[in-house]
């Protein structure tokens, strides 16, 4: 764990990272589950909607922790922690 006053690595990176590795698997898992709603039988608009809105909260929470974690890090400059979100998150 490296402890410098100022982080060379780049802490918005990786929240870029996560956000988009869990926007990734959001749309894959969601199509995937509209998609096999839809062959069951008709999909209401509404539940439609509800299926889309429980995948962002799901996501959202899910991703809340590493992200507080890593602005945490940052201001700690725990540059180790920063670098393995990076590279998790790939």
């Amino acid at each position: 764990m490296s402890r410098n006053t100022e982080s060379p690595v780049d802490v918005d990176e990786a929240i870029a990272r996560i956000n988009s590795r869990g926007a990734k698997v959001r749309r894959e898992q969601l199509e995937q589950t509209l998609s096999q709603l839809q062959d069951n039988g008709e999909l209401t608009a509404d539940q439609r909607l509800a299926v889309e809105k429980l995948s962002e909260r799901l996501v959202e929470r899910l991703l809340a922790v590493p992200r507080a974690s890593l602005q945490d890090s940052a201001q700690g400059a725990d540059d180790e922690r920063i670098e393995t979100a990076i590279s998790l998150f790939e």
